[in-house]
């Protein structure tokens, strides 16, 4: 099917219609341009912790934090080209409806065409002179020529109505081809941004494959990611116990602390429990890992709650956790939020149950970590968070 080239003004309508559409593709670009630059610095950054680890100076970072950002901002591309896809199979349905619906308006327009020439060939072969001899014709009497003036203005009206449909069948035509026009550069644009996200997405994928295996294949390297994960515990085990002994003075909201809520603790973000407490097998490094609390999962931004009420005892950054959050809950009592973005309580604030801490999202991180401790001793949530 042939469509026909729109007018100068139609091409101008056109060019500004693509601008709005285009705004919103430049957009998604720049969200891809940030995950790329964010790549680059992570893949820097994990070249200089390795280098770090053969030369045997863990003090140049943790691989096991750079996995975790590599895979965040890797799930982040995943969700630009998943988005990119269903745009383009919504632009498939609309611009397959358009053409439809064009076909359906250029098959009234030719029908509506032929009429209109039609009464074109009878107007000029009767002529002004014919209609109005028709009109003043001496053999008839005046109610005849009443009832054929009466006839020739229904025939006027019908030829305007009919001159009138087809000026705006020709507009309705313009406008729909002007939309298949959007519509093709849309699909255009989309193509050619999944196509960059997915080259992006693949190069995130095949650096995470070859790092993995260059760490699984060097025996030096595992043991020091290993070695990394469990002195990221000891931080914090020692920062507890440490908070413990050293504060003046103590939550006394509640006595009993925890004890109460026992079982009926509300979740400190709603998300699906991406790793459990215990010792579990690490699904990347295929080593068995302990985990002394819950990891959540959450998007940038989320609001993070507290689980019941107490006092900020320590708001501040941990390596290996972020931004962390730690409050009493008296009774030696404690939970903890790990991989905050934003902190809204600050040391010394009380909080009551359900109240607004801080908001997830630590270097692009989907998920917050979560920890319930008594005396120091951490305990599994699963025993004190409401079921689901």
């Amino acid at each position: 099917m042939k469509y026909r080239v729109p007018c100068p003004r139609i091409r101008l309508c056109l060019l500004l219609l693509l601008l709005l559409v285009v705004t919103p593709c430049l957009a998604a670009g720049d969200d891809l341009d940030e995950s790329r630059a964010n790549l680059a610095k992570i893949q820097k950054q994990i070249e200089t912790t390795l280098k770090g680890l053969r030369d045997k100076r863990s003090e140049t970072g943790a691989l096991a934090d750079d996995l975790s950002r590599l895979d965040a901002e890797t799930r982040r591309v995943e969700r630009l080209t998943e988005r990119s896809r269903t745009r383009l199979e919504e632009l498939a349905t609309r611009l397959k409806e358009q053409r439809a619906a064009l076909v359906a308006l250029e098959k009234q327009q030719q029908a509506t065409e032929v009429q209109v020439r039609r009464r074109l060939v009878v107007l000029y072969k009767t002529g002004e002179v014919g209609l109005v001899r028709a009109l003043l014709s001496s053999a008839e009497s005046p109610r005849e020529i009443s009832e054929k003036y009466a006839f020739l203005s229904r025939m006027v009206r019908h030829d305007r109505l009919l001159l009138a449909t087809y000026r705006q069948q020709a507009k309705d035509h313009a406008v729909a081809l002007g939309d298949l026009e959007i519509l093709r550069e849309e699909q255009a644009l989309a193509l050619s941004r999944q196509s960059r996200e997915q080259e992006v997405l693949d190069g995130a994928r095949r650096g995470k494959k070859q790092l993995l295996a260059a760490v699984k294949q060097d025996e030096q390297l595992l043991k020091s990611m290993l070695q990394d994960l469990k002195a990221k515990a000891t931080r914090l085990n020692d920062l507890v116990k440490t908070l413990e002994t050293s504060q003046t003075q103590s939550y006394t909201g509640s006595l009993e602390g925890l004890t109460q809520f026992k079982g009926r603790l509300p979740w400190p973000v709603s998300g699906q429990l991406l790793v459990g407490y215990g010792t579990r097998r690490d699904g990347t490094l295929g080593t068995l890992i302990e985990s002394h609390g819950f990891e959540i999962s959450a998007p940038i931004g989320a609001q993070i709650k507290s689980v019941a009420p107490g006092k900020v005892l320590f708001a501040n950054s941990l390596r290996g956790y972020g931004k962390l959050l730690i409050i009493d809950h008296g009774g030696k009592d404690y939970t903890l939020y790990a991989h905050l973005a934003r902190f809204d309580k600050q040391v010394g604030d009380l909080v009551a149950a359900g109240e607004n801490i801080g908001s997830s999202g630590y270097e692009g991180r989907e998920s917050v970590y979560f920890e319930i401790r008594r005396g120091g001793k951490p305990l599994d949530p699963s025993a004190w968070l409401k079921p689901r």
